[in-house]
């Protein structure tokens, strides 16, 4: 049996514009800051031999301080990137975005399918763990993106649909164990644990924020 991938899925930290728009260049808050630096506290001695990010930038900024800490380069995959929705909020609690369930729906007219979106993060994700056998590595990206590394680890296709979502609060960290090459010689081709799913220890609760 091969060693698993370590793999530690972080959500980025919370973040806001100055003129209240949300978008790929929004930052992070001063709040967000704060959570980030706890991140890069909680996984400074997870033994950590890579980190990858999202290009966006409120997950870069959360990347940055575990980067510091550990000494490695974050790594910018394109394909970990958020799926987009057409004029979101994100202090709406409402999730008037449910509606977009079926593998062919899109966020934005003409965009990406959430199916195409499954996949490409699939793939980045095969791509990610099979180098690191028996390493320990950190994701750092979004919650649409981390519901599909999870759904992903899970073994659920692209083209499934979404029935539901993983509670993945502002700079949550989830552990998972992951053998790209299978747990057991008769067993399935990759398998997945979930360790943690979503553990908060790290955040006080003066940094707990949903979004």
């Amino acid at each position: 049996m091969t060693e698993p991938v370590r793999l530690y899925l972080v959500r980025h930290g919370q973040a806001r514009a100055d003129d209240n728009s949300y978008g790929p260049d929004t930052p992070l808050s001063p709040l967000g800051r704060r959570q980030a630096e706890a991140v890069a506290v909680a996984l400074a001695h997870a033994g950590l031999a890579a980190i990858y990010a999202s290009p966006m930038r409120r997950a870069r900024e959360t990347a940055e301080p575990l980067a510091r800490v550990t000494g490695l380069e974050v790594q910018v995959d394109d394909r970990l990137s958020e799926f987009e929705i057409a004029d979101w909020d994100p202090d709406d609690e409402t999730h008037e975005y449910d509606w977009a369930w079926r593998p062919e729906h899109t966020g934005l007219p003409g965009g990406e399918s959430i199916g195409a979106f499954a996949e490409r993060v699939g793939v980045a994700c095969d791509d990610i763990v099979t180098p690191h056998t028996g390493d320990s590595v950190a994701i750092v990206s979004h919650s649409g993106t981390g519901d599909a590394i999870l759904r992903w680890a899970m073994g659920l296709p692209s083209d499934s649909p979404w029935f539901h979502e993983f509670d993945l609060p502002n700079a949550a960290i989830v552990e998972l164990s992951v053998w790209p090459e299978g747990r057991h010689r008769d067993g399935p081709p990759r398998y997945a644990a979930i360790r943690r799913a979503p553990n908060l220890d790290h955040l006080p609760d003066s940094l707990r924020t949903p979004y």
